[in-house]
């Protein structure tokens, strides 16, 4: 498999949470690099991939895993491990241990499933943290602020409140797991991690000056942008709620996604968004997903007139002369979670509904993706008129 778009996910960090936007990763990516990923949260009731598909994307490739030897190969380690998720699953893990001896050979970009070096962080973080001990003193405060849980991820806090009484061994810890994840990144093939929650941002602007010490070597790797790790938080934030509209609180399917072109105009367009928010350095990317998503609907068109969109002219007679009234006919037709809470309390008419009400005949040249996760087919005059409006209620929710 060629690389598109390869992105990195330490996805365990986020329990429960961030298996339940597996499905939505691997759909942004190509390939998905994910750290020792847990068999037994794959197995959650949220995650949308099941054990056997999961099997599956790795051994296509659309799924890389990277770890330690003994996390990948030990089974009785595994399972006397305190944490519960570390658990063997046979039917997940012993296919990745095949997985990563057939793989041994080859170069370490086409693997898909790779063995990482020894930790190095625990000693650089002790050696960082003794050479610069204003930095125990700034995470210390930092971190067990009265308002910290508003601004930092929830178990970076939890972990700053067992070490309150030794501010050396909070820093040195921090730093040790900070070195250890941006190795694990640079050792993934790429420097574009998924950070699933905005408050990462912030934490991980605090660890700047960590990052900046740091003897990690990134990978010089196509594509070349390289956002801020506040802008990838955002980024991410934002794409994993346009795909959470699209997905209508059904199944997405993932499996049948990436097996058809829509995965990798997908992939292609987030690795095109990325280098574009590099190129133009807007102030933040918040918002810019879904505008730029708006800007390139508004620019396609659809050889579709909206009677025949939302029905006949006769189904539509009646209704459609108040704000009100177009509310009530799109929303019957509108099966799209975006707008499965569509009313005059949150949805704008001034975005341009009923300006569109009389749509020109024109060839829809806009982005097949969002068509391709949606519905599994490409763009057509209903299912334009559905996203549309899904874009447009995400837009006015900002």
């Amino acid at each position: 498999m060629t690389d598109v778009f390869r992105t990195f996910c330490h996805i365990s960090e986020y329990g429960e949470a961030g298996y339940a936007n597996l499905h939505r990763m691997i759909a942004t990516s190509s390939p998905l690099v994910l750290w020792a990923p847990s068999s037994k949260l794959v197995g959650s009731p949220g995650c949308r991939v099941t054990e056997r598909e999961f099997v599956a994307l790795v051994e296509r490739g659309t799924v890389r895993i990277i770890g330690r030897e003994w996390w990948l190969t030990d089974r009785a380690r595994r399972d006397d491990h305190s944490w519960d998720g570390a658990s063997w699953r046979p039917l997940i893990d012993d296919a990745i241990k095949a997985i990563a001896r057939q793989d041994a050979s080859l170069p370490r970009n086409a693997r898909r499933v790779v063995i990482a070096e020894e930790e190095r962080g625990d000693a650089w973080g002790r050696a960082h943290v003794a050479e610069n001990p204003v930095l125990a003193t700034l995470l210390h405060e930092t971190l067990l602020a009265p308002n910290a849980a508003l601004h930092f991820p929830v178990g970076v806090v939890e972990k700053a409140k067992r070490y309150s009484e030794d501010p050396i061994g909070l820093a040195e810890h921090i730093t040790r797991d900070a070195y250890n994840h941006d190795a694990a990144i640079a050792q993934s093939g790429t420097r574009t991690p998924f950070l699933l929650e905005r408050r990462e941002s912030r934490f991980n602007e605090l660890l700047c000056s960590v990052r900046d010490a740091s003897d990690v070597e990134f990978p010089a790797v196509v594509p070349a942008a390289e956002l801020s790790r506040s802008d990838l938080a955002e980024l991410t934030s934002e794409v994993l709620q346009v795909l959470a509209h699209l997905e209508n609180g059904a199944g997405s399917g993932v499996g049948k996604f990436v097996r058809g072109d829509g995965h990798q105009l997908l992939a292609t367009w987030m690795r095109n968004s990325c280098e574009s928010f590099e190129r133009t350095s807007p102030t933040s990317v918040r918002g810019e997903v879904i505008a730029r998503l708006q800007r390139e609907f508004e620019s396609g068109r659809l050889e579709n007139s909206w009677p025949e969109i939302f029905g006949t002219q006769d189904s539509m007679a009646g209704s459609v002369g108040t704000s009100a009234g177009i509310i009530e006919a799109v929303a019957s037709e509108l099966t799209i979670c975006g707008a499965v809470g569509l009313a005059a309390g949150t949805y704008s008419i001034g975005k341009g509904l009923a300006q569109r009400l009389g749509y020109a005949a024109v060839p829809y040249t806009g982005p097949q993706w969002a068509f391709l996760y949606a519905f599994g087919r490409r763009a057509s005059g209903r299912r334009h008129a559905r996203l549309q409006l899904t874009l447009d209620n995400l837009g006015s929710s900002d």
